[in-house]
């Protein structure tokens, strides 16, 4: 896929986006495509020079094993969803209602969250205890999936 992307002559910007998690062979792989040449050597010894027009977005799932010298060089940012939390979710979906339902519609989805979402979580938090542990972005997107189920 890479050699037909390099050889295509258009001046489209072209994308791959590669996930999982960055092991010690990825590393080994990778490390002469994230140097200043973006020269990728495959396994067979073919060699490969990514042109300004190609892109790599790496989607992963942990960096346990990336040195800080891959992390730098590949431009890595790792979010967690906790951290990031579960209100850009709720913000990108009540948006999305905007056009369908109206501005009016949205505010009722924001009044809704600010009385009930919130306390809900909240109790899930202190007084439950799940027998398969969830994070709060996980229980808000499961109820967005609901709420878009009925409506």
């Amino acid at each position: 896929m890479l050699k037909n992307m390099v050889t295509d002559k258009q001046d489209k910007n072209r994308w791959i986006v590669l996930d999982g998690p960055v092991d010690t062979l990825w590393i080994e792989t990778m490390n002469s495509v994230l140097d200043d040449s973006k020269l990728l050597t495959l396994q067979n010894g073919d060699r490969i020079a990514l042109t300004p027009n190609v892109r790599l977005l790496f989607e992963v799932q942990d960096l346990k094993q990336a040195s800080l010298a891959t992390v730098s060089r590949a431009g890595m940012v790792y979010l967690d969803l906790d951290e990031l939390g579960w209100k850009p979710c709720f913000e990108q979906w009540v948006s999305s209602k905007v056009d369908k339902y109206g501005q009016d519609y949205a505010d009722r989805l924001t009044e809704f969250k600010d009385k009930w979402l919130e306390k809900v979580l909240t109790i899930k938090k202190t007084h439950c205890k799940e027998l398969v542990k969830t994070s709060e972005t996980a229980c808000v997107r499961s109820m967005t999936f609901l709420f878009d189920a009925m409506t």
